[in-house]
């Protein structure tokens, strides 16, 4: 998908959602508005944290739901090898 339509669709979301006055979401320019999905609010960790992924992911999703599904995934990943690299160094004593 192109980014301009996925960004079109995560206004939509924020729309229905009635949070944000629209006029905000309005004035967000279209990376800007993505970043702000894929970033933890809490600790500012991004879930893709490569640029070129993140174009691949935005290209290859049919819809911010999968775009969404799709970035989830490679956080749920990262955490995962970043788990079984610390239970290795645990085990192993380094």
């Amino acid at each position: 998908m192109l980014k301009s339509n996925l960004a079109k669709e995560l206004r939509q979301r924020q729309y229905k959602l009635g949070e944000v006055p629209k006029d905000i979401i309005d004035s967000l320019p279209d990376d800007i508005l993505i970043d702000c999905y894929i970033t933890c609010p809490c600790c500012q960790e991004k879930q893709v944290e490569n640029p070129a992924q993140l174009e691949r992911i935005i290209r290859e999703s049919q819809n911010a739901d999968d775009f969404l599904e799709r970035c989830n995934a490679v956080a749920d990943a990262k955490s995962k090898l970043l788990n079984s690299a610390n239970e290795i160094v645990k085990n192993t004593g380094f």
